[in-house]
């Protein structure tokens, strides 16, 4: 059977305006859940514009994961529709074949653990972490689990399986990975506690979170790499992820220069996270690259 061809030729249009869509398209999904999830929590609605409650009841994590989820609904429904009616393709060629790649799935949830496993000892071996105690909040952790697996699955469809994917055909891979990165950094780019060195280092984890894409067209790597790079950093090492607090196994303290620790950004915005993600991306660029 002949495959047919995309609706819009240009790669670099199609995703764009498939980033555009949605973007519009999660955000309204998110404003109508946010009050409608606000209203079944009994909410007073009149308080809206008084942010310090507002943003009391959404940093609860089972609100804060019933919006991600609609998010990646919004985000899901725009690429199943670009899929069928723009790119005319199913919607796993994106790189959600599952057969064969579950080596490479084991392989990116190893390093997003290790990494940060690596950071964590190393600040904690020079004294610039310091461990306060323990905690097992276990049922918040499982829900922070599902949240970051619905946030990896969210941004590796979107960014990389479908925006890098489209850039590809229209440019040099490098290119638009570099492309995707930049996109990936501005998504991030709201959060709280950011920093220029911050901002540099969503850059490079763009890059890495793609390499192993422009080789091996599929999400498997990545979606594990994403997915424990997250979990391990906030629930259970206790660093902000992205500016983002949660709770975690390990109740820990940080001194010293924020270009050091990442300070309230977290791990990712320190200089140590800065050379261990290139390292990260000469290895994978090197391991798959060549193949």
């Amino acid at each position: 059977m002949k495959q047919e061809s995309p609706r819009i030729n240009s790669g670099w249009i199609r995703a764009l305006l498939f980033f555009v869509a949605a973007m519009i398209t999660s955000q309204i999904f998110a404003g109508i859940g946010m009050v409608g999830v606000l209203l079944v929590s009994g909410f007073d609605i009149s308080t809206l514009s008084n942010q310090d409650a507002l943003m009391k009841e959404l940093n609860q994590i089972n609100f804060f994961l019933i919006l991600k989820i609609i998010e990646f609904s919004a985000v899901m429904l725009c690429v199943w529709l670009f899929m069928r009616y723009i790119d005319r393709q199913p919607v796993n060629s994106i790189g959600l074949v599952y057969d064969g790649y579950q080596k490479d799935l084991q392989f990116g949830l190893g390093l997003g653990a290790g990494l940060i496993a690596i950071g964590f000892f190393i600040l904690f071996i020079l004294g610039y972490v310091s461990i306060e105690g323990f905690s097992f909040p276990l049922g918040n952790i499982f829900l922070y689990f599902v949240l970051f697996v619905i946030v990896s699955l969210h941004e590796e469809i979107m960014l990389r399986g479908y925006i890098l994917r489209n850039l590809m055909s229209s440019m040099n891979k490098y290119v638009a990975l570099a492309l995707s990165s930049l996109v990936f950094m501005s998504v991030h780019l709201l959060n709280p506690n950011i920093s220029p060195l911050a901002v540099i280092n969503l850059f490079l984890a763009g890059i890495v979170l793609g390499i192993y894409y422009i080789h091996k067209p599929n999400l498997w790597l990545p979606i594990g790499m994403h997915l424990t790079w997250n979990f391990f950093q906030g629930p259970i090492f206790g660093f902000e992820v992205s500016g983002i607090e949660s709770e975690s196994i390990i109740n820990q303290s940080v001194t010293g220069s924020d270009y050091i620790t990442g300070g309230e950004f977290g791990f990712e915005g320190s200089l140590l996270a800065t050379a261990l993600i290139i390292v990260l991306i000469l290895f994978l660029d090197k391991k798959y690259g060549t193949r």
